[in-house]
């Protein structure tokens, strides 16, 4: 049966089957039904292109992981189900099916599957001697879907057309996620009269947007900006170039505003990085243009500004600032630990039970949660779990820093150079923060580098093969 075909009997079987539930809806005065009525259609229809563009359900997947806690749908759960988590298991589902019924089961392997299998055994293995194994197997299944999630981003995103795709439904998400930030911020009237007063010396609230951390949400941005960035530098379309700049400035300001002083450095970086690789500073000027424009037009923001760069310079206070002398703190017990510890560390998510034998709850204001990744693993996992940890990530650049050495055409380049600054700039924050191993917007742009390689290997074999066969045609006479 032609494509066609089906969807002819797709559209005259939803406009009958619609016919007779709102004749229903109407004639048993239930007022939902209409609402079923607009959904389940929509729902079917993009069900439908799923099993042509299976890409599809990795876009509704970063659309989850961007939206973040934004929508529950069982509030109040122990473990909340998310848009994320439904996509996920959606995307396994309609895989499973489809590759069934096509015959398909071959599986794109990265080669990692040997340093995965490694760490996940460590990890789990680990819990038989961590003071909270109940914590440490949950936060471990958490890095075995990261895992899982990297696989299905492999298989399923096969060409260039459908990254872009994906990056910029995550610029359309950050956008509005920032715009409602910036709106957040500007028009809480009660920190902004403080403000005043104070002459911008006081720190103002800081937005957390749909996360209930105002760092994690501050990652959000990471992969939206740099991809905008690039299409600002790239040699793209005036109207594309105006866009992107508007996009660019108002994530930035949804970026400040979180005052996450980790995650302004590694945007800083990030953005170094994207300029030194197109040769152009022309980005810093922009960034300069933006700023002044917002505060001519925004008188208000410059108090935004005025604490967001105070906050900034007391980076170098040292341990006169609390965050930095709690964060130096929490380094020195992870080093004690790897000591006392340091062949098998002392269990995965130990490093909190474990924390209190070296410094007191008082001394760090009842922060106990480390904030490195590098020595989080290195405490809890010892050796051999940093070992293995550091070639997973040295595979994953070396990967990703290939992409942009090889990279002929303009979008292949703003991929690559999107994918490789950003975990450059995910790896940074996470030497500042906590929860690294499970951020799924970090592990999306290690599964893009490889799926981007990929492409380009076959794109190559391709055109090899082309090649030939142009030649071999260009022999007879």
């Amino acid at each position: 049966m032609s494509n066609s075909r089906i969807a002819n009997y797709f559209v005259i079987s939803s406009v009958i089957f619609s016919t007779v539930l709102l004749t229903f809806s109407m004639l048993m005065s239930i007022v939902w039904l209409p609402l079923v009525l607009l959904i389940l259609p929509i729902m079917a229809y993009g069900y439908w292109q799923t099993l042509k563009k299976p890409y599809l359900w990795v876009i509704i997947m970063v659309a989850g992981t961007f939206l973040g806690n934004l929508v529950h749908l069982v509030e109040g759960a122990a473990v909340p189900i998310t848009l994320f988590q439904i996509a996920l298991a959606a995307t396994i589902i309609s895989m499973v099916i489809r590759r069934l019924a096509d015959g398909d089961l071959t599986v794109r392997l990265l080669g990692l599957e040997i340093h995965f299998i490694l760490l996940l055994a460590l990890i789990y293995v680990s819990l038989l001697w961590s003071p909270d194994p109940m914590d440490g197997f949950i936060e471990g299944t958490r890095f075995l879907i990261s895992v899982l999630f990297i696989y299905l981003v492999f298989n399923e995103m096969k060409k260039q057309n459908e990254m872009i795709y994906l990056l910029i439904t995550a610029t359309v998400i950050a956008v509005l996620l920032g715009a409602y930030a910036l709106y957040e911020n500007l028009t809480n009237v009660d920190v902004a009269i403080q403000n005043i007063l104070s002459e911008g010396r006081k720190l103002r609230g800081r937005v957390t947007g749909t996360s209930h951390d105002p760092n994690r949400f501050a990652t959000m941005f990471f992969i939206p900006l740099a991809f905008t960035a690039c299409v600002i530098l790239a040699d793209t379309k005036k109207i594309y170039k105006m866009m992107a700049i508007l996009c660019f400035a108002i994530m930035s300001g949804g970026l400040v505003v979180t005052y996450s002083r980790s995650a302004w450095v590694a945007t800083i970086i990030m953005i170094i990085i994207i300029a030194w690789h197109y040769r152009n500073i022309k980005l810093f000027a922009y960034i300069g243009l933006i700023v002044a424009l917002v505060l001519v037009s925004v008188p208000q923001f410059s108090y935004t500004l005025i604490n967001a760069a105070q906050r900034f310079l007391d980076i170098t206070a040292g341990t006169t600032d609390d965050s930095s002398r709690i964060r130096l703190l929490l380094g020195i017990a992870a080093f004690e630990m790897f000591i006392d510890s340091y062949f098998i560390g002392v269990g995965y998510r130990g490093f909190v039970e474990r924390f209190t034998d070296y410094y007191s709850l008082q001394e760090t204001v009842n922060v106990a949660e480390p904030h490195n990744v590098l020595y989080t693993i290195l405490a809890e996992l010892g050796l051999i779990g940093i070992i293995i940890y550091l070639l997973i990530i040295i595979k994953i650049l070396m990967i990703a820093y290939w992409n942009i050495q090889k990279s002929e055409e303009m979008n292949e380049k703003i991929i690559s150079i999107t994918c490789f600054s950003t975990i450059i700039a995910f790896l940074i924050f996470y030497q500042f923060y906590g929860g690294g191993m499970n951020d799924n917007n970090l592990w999306l742009m290690c599964a893009l580098a490889f799926s981007l390689n990929y492409a380009g290997s076959t794109m190559e074999k391709s055109d090899d093969k082309n090649e030939s066969q142009t030649i071999s045609k260009a022999d007879i006479p």
